[in-house]
């Protein structure tokens, strides 16, 4: 199998952190996504009309998209601790992967496009961070407590829970000048603080950093760091 990845996306980095932290025999890949002109490659499409990354070639050479997708593929075929075997902590799992998808990530999306904005929208970058800080409120009510973080798998909460905290929170709000918001949220925080410990996480996080900063998302660093 063969991920066609971009270091840069968090997308693809949730795809990436479950394959390093369950050694999956997966080739990491330039997606090939966009051409020198800026437009979608053909090639690209041929395999995912969808344009986004990631995108997992599977060994019959098909395509398939989206990074939740693919994570909770790797669970049923290869990773049985990315979703844990009790019914009610597998829900748990799913449950904040898909608070930070609809309640972190969707709203943090736009503030991408304020941060190349000549012109920015104050109310609308107000707006954005006020739903992921709201979004984030619902995460720390459900996040778990108890096993540190550095001695369990990871999960598939894990594989959305690192790089969209990372991404969209530690590095994208600050770039549009808005307060730091995860030490607001003391679950979110402490999860945040154990999970920088574990050496998968730390790879797929230095992995993301080089390739922001050679790229013209560099301005989430310079924010932050």
């Amino acid at each position: 199998m063969k991920l066609l990845n971009s270091f840069v996306s968090p997308f693809a980095a949730r795809v990436r952190l479950a394959i390093y932290a369950y050694d999956l025999r997966v080739e990491i890949a330039p997606s090939g996504q966009w051409l020198p002109d800026f437009q979608k490659s053909p090639d690209y499409l041929a395999i995912n009309p969808i344009g986004k990354v990631p995108t997992l070639v599977l060994d019959d050479g098909t395509g398939l998209p989206e990074s939740t997708v693919i994570v909770e593929y790797l669970a049923d075929a290869f990773a049985t601790g990315l979703r844990p075997r009790d019914a009610q902590a597998a829900a748990r799992a799913r449950l904040l992967a898909h608070l930070m998808e609809i309640y972190v990530q969707e709203p943090g999306s736009p503030l991408i496009g304020q941060i190349f904005s000549g012109e920015r929208n104050a109310g609308r970058i107000e707006g954005c961070i006020a739903a992921i800080d709201q979004g984030l409120s619902h995460v720390d009510h459900f996040i778990a407590a108890g096993t540190s973080a550095t001695t369990r798998e990871i999960t598939i909460a894990d594989c959305a829970l690192v790089p969209y905290l990372y991404f969209f929170v530690d590095k994208m709000v600050p770039a549009v000048g808005g307060a730091p918001l995860i030490n607001k949220h003391p679950a979110v925080a402490a999860y945040w603080e154990q999970m920088q410990e574990v050496p998968t996480v730390q790879k797929v996080l230095g992995e993301m950093h080089t390739a922001i900063a050679q790229s013209p998302l560099k301005k989430l660093l310079s924010a932050s760091d």
